[in-house]
This record gives C-alpha cells, sequence and structure tokens, in this order.
C-alpha cells in the first residue's frame, strides 16, 4: 500500500534509529530532527507527531517527532508496527474488493442505460431524459450506502488491530501510554503557541479598555454640549428679557420682579 511516497526517498541517506524486519518486509523507523522542515511540515501545521511512508507495500519507513517517540515509544515498538501494517493490508483488500465488485460494475451499468436511453429518446423524448435523471440518482445513493458499509468493516479491522495491541502492552499501561500521548501533544503546542495566546488576550484587554474610554469621552461631549444648549438657552431668555423690560414702564418692570422673586 502506498503511503506519502514523496516522502519514503527523503531518507535515502540516513540512518534509522530502529528497524523491525518481518515476513520480508521492513519498516525503518526515523526520528523527524535529522531532517530539515519535516517537524514543521507534519507536527507544527498538521498536528502528525508519526508520518507512515511507503512506495510499495512492503518496505515502510516511520517519520517520529523526537520527543514523542521518547514518551511513548511503546506505542511503535515492532509488534505494535506490525499490527498497523498488517491493519493497512486489510483496508487495501476492502478497497480492491470495493472497487472490482461495486464501483466498476455500477458504473458500468449507469453507462449502458444511459446509452439505451440516448438510443430511444427519439421514440421516447420524456421518458429518456427521466431514465437517465433516475439512473444517477440510484448511483449516488447506493454509492454512499456502499461507501458507509466500507467504513464499517474498516472500522473493525482497526479495532481488531487495536485490541491486538493493547493486548500485547497491557490494557491498564496502554491506558497511560494513550493519557501520555495526549499530554505531551498539549503541553507541546501550549509551549509552541504562548505568545499568541498572550498577544490575543492583551488584544481583548486594549479593545476593551478602548472601548470603556471611548464610552466615557462620549459621555463627556454629550454632557458638554448639553450644558452649552442650556447656556445658550438661557442667556437667550435673558435677553428676550431685558429687551421686554426696557419697553415695559417702570411699574410692569416691578411686577415682573415681584413675581419672579415669589417664583423662587
Amino acid at each position: 500500500m502506498k503511503i506519502n511516497p514523496k516522502l519514503f526517498n527523503v531518507a535515502d541517506s540516513v540512518t534509522p534509529i530502529d528497524v523491525n524486519e518481518f515476513d520480508n518486509r521492513k519498516i525503518e523507523v526515523f526520528k523527524m530532527s535529522d531532517f530539515s522542515g519535516l517537524k514543521e511540515e507534519f507536527v507544527n501545521t498538521k498536528g502528525q507527531f508519526a508520518v507512515w511512508s511507503s512506495v510499495d507495500g512492503n518496505n515502510y519507513r516511520l517519520f517520529i517527532e523526537d520527543g514523542y517517540y521518547n514518551e511513548v515509544s511503546e506505542l511503535y515498538s515492532g509488534f505494535v508496527n506490525r499490527q498497523w501494517v498488517e491493519f493497512w493490508d486489510k483496508t487495501e483488500v476492502i478497497s480492491k474488493k470495493f472497487s472490482r465488485f461495486v464501483i466498476y460494475p455500477l458504473m458500468l451499468l449507469a453507462v449502458v442505460l444511459c446509452v439505451i436511453a440516448l438510443v430511444f429518446q427519439s421514440k421516447m423524448p420524456n421518458w429518456g431524459s427521466y431514465i437517465i435523471i433516475g439512473v444517477l440518482v440510484l448511483m449516488f445513493i447506493f454509492m454512499l450506502g456502499a461507501n458507509t458499509f466500507v467504513k464499517k468493516k474498516m472500522a473493525v479491522a482497526n479495532q481488531e488491530s487495536r485490541k491486538k495491541i493493547e493486548e500485547h502492552i497491557g490494557a491498564g499501561k496502554f491506558d497511560s501510554l494513550l493519557a501520555k500521548q495526549k499530554e505531551y501533544m498539549d503541553t507541546y503546542f501550549d509551549n509552541l503557541y504562548p505568545a499568541d495566546n498572550s498577544e490575543g488576550n492583551e488584544n481583548v484587554v486594549d479593545a476593551e479598555v478602548k472601548e470603556i474610554e471611548t464610552t466615557e469621552e462620549a459621555k463627556t461631549e454629550v454632557a458638554e454640549a448639553s450644558n452649552d444648549e442650556v447656556k445658550e438657552e438661557t442667556n437667550e431668555v435673558t435677553e428676550e428679557v431685558k429687551e421686554e423690560a426696557k419697553e415695559e414702564t417702570s411699574e410692569e418692570v416691578k411686577e415682573v420682579e415681584v413675581n419672579s422673586t415669589d417664583a423662587e
């Protein structure tokens, strides 16, 4: 089974840290630190701490991040690696059977039916189009069902391989290794992007402070504008009263003053 074939030849001149051989097949294990850019491409970008590669399905090369391998090396022992290779063999068989007995016959049947529909379209102009559409719809539905069936079979094969690995390592230790695996990955990414998180928090705080300052400034501007309007209105009223007071008699002025004093 071919897996990341372009990556396979990268390790031609590098000595592996471990080699597993069985049934004329070979698995070579390498540390990612021995290859420029490999860690950045798969670990930092894709979150893949272990990457498999093969060009022929017989010879495999496994590239693992250094610290990760030191923490959970038992998950990549010779026995475990063999189980995953055998699992890929099973998935390849399932995939080939699916293509041979489902995909190809179905596509051939769909083409035949569409050709027949086109041939008789002159005699049945409406039915020809309906047949073609019906064939495409049925093919799509059948493909979805068949794809789900294949995925279930692959999931069963995966569980079988996982069970063998768990029995070999021991249930308790296996769970412990999975916990260490998760803990290492979480710690790795926390250490990889600490600045981004802190900067993000600072930006949020700065935005909140600016929003508060802007709100306070807006309130101040509104209050000042209101005070100016009140002053202008008061000045206008005062001027009007003065003008009226000049035109009225002195007695009327006195009455206005008395009324104003009572009102206060």
